[in-house]
């Protein structure tokens, strides 16, 4: 089977390896979609903090958003079979520790992360090996192109894990990237009034507008605290979600959240950065971080079994998985205008 794998820092090869033969409670995949996601060509670029503090070590094969079709599956597999189509989450447990014997795979300490960290072999190759019991089934009108937009849509949805909105609610998004996009989606879903998304560039404020929100805000021509002020009267946002990674951005989403409000933290930041903690004190908010975790994807799977808003239109971009590596290659032609790029693969 063909695979792309990052053999240093603005290096990355095809080759072709045999391709596993599952038993137990594994199970080979064939991959039909895989998404791009801004953690892969920071590892393909070396600018990672994770590269640079050691977490990721090349080589590495690269990739996480993805869909495909169970092509085979070992011995001790129930509840897949050849022919099922299924996502999975983007952590892998080792299921041998006591936990995962228990049942307990999200709290396995053994975890390796899906192309990433202590990386698993990640999507970018022609098949995934996966076990059983981190793998999810795809109801069939979900679409393999909805599928691979799972992973990061399950990042957001941790900001709503334990949060509930109301109808009255006002919900800012600042970035609008995969993650920020799905975060104004997964909003409008949940129900709230107004969902205003904060971003640079009109095309994509205006898919912004396709997928949920309610008012757009160019932070390149408006102040966007000043602006979500004017939007709510002055009060502020109820709930923000910083998805740029930016300090400016942490900084905005302290200014622009209300007396007592919720911030949710969906971004890595590649430096560090200042906070004005005194802000947080005296306006009573609560910070919270959010990243993939277990179980996420299927809910996620179900929100888009069920709800008519999709989410597709972020795809901005499609190449054939043998040419992928042009879009590494040359990421600032793609910079201004990519949202999300889908690799597809042959049927």
């Amino acid at each position: 089977m063909k695979v792309l794998t990052v053999t240093e820092p603005n290096k990355a090869v095809y080759s072709d390896i045999e391709k596993p033969i599952p038993t137990g409670r594994m199970m080979l995949v064939k991959v039909k979609r895989a998404g791009v996601c801004a953690t892969d060509l920071s590892i393909f670029s070396g600018e990672s903090a994770f590269v640079r503090s050691g977490q990721i070590k090349y080589p590495v094969r690269i990739g996480h958003e993805w869909s495909g079709v169970v092509e085979s599956v070992g011995e001790d597999v129930k509840d897949f079979k050849p022919g099922d189509k299924v996502i999975s989450d983007s952590g892998i447990s080792c299921g041998e520790c006591e936990d995962c014997k228990a049942g307990r795979y999200e709290k396995c300490k053994f975890q390796r992360s899906v192309g990433t960290i202590n990386a698993w072999d990640g999507c970018f190759a022609e098949y995934m090996y996966i076990p059983d019991f981190n793998a999810y089934h795809v109801p069939d009108n979900v679409s393999f192109d909805e599928a691979a937009l799972i992973e990061p849509t399950a990042i957001s949805y941790d900001a709503f894990r334990d949060f509930k909105i109301t109808p009255d609610m006002t919900v800012a998004v600042i970035g609008i990237g995969a993650i920020g996009m799905s975060s104004i989606w997964l909003a409008k879903y949940f129900g709230a009034k107004n969902v205003i998304a904060i971003g640079l560039r009109d095309h994509k404020l205006k898919i912004a507008e396709k997928v949920g929100a309610d008012t757009l805000i160019n932070s390149r021509e408006q102040d966007p605290v000043a602006a979500v002020l004017e939007a709510t009267n002055g009060v502020g946002a109820d709930f923000v979600i910083e998805t740029a990674g930016k300090e400016s951005a942490l900084t905005q989403a302290i200014q622009m959240t209300r007396l007592e409000g919720r911030i949710s933290i969906l971004s890595f930041y590649e430096e560090d950065i200042s906070v004005p903690m005194s802000d947080i004190a005296m306006k009573y908010l609560t910070v919270k971080g959010g990243a993939g975790r277990f179980g996420n994807p299927a809910k996620v799977c179900k929100i888009m079994s069920e709800y008519d808003r999709k989410l597709t239109p972020i795809i901005t971009h499609r190449v054939p998985f043998e040419k992928c590596l042009e879009v590494f290659e040359n990421e600032a032609k793609y910079h201004n205008d990519r949202i999300k790029v889908i690799v597809e693969f042959e049927e």
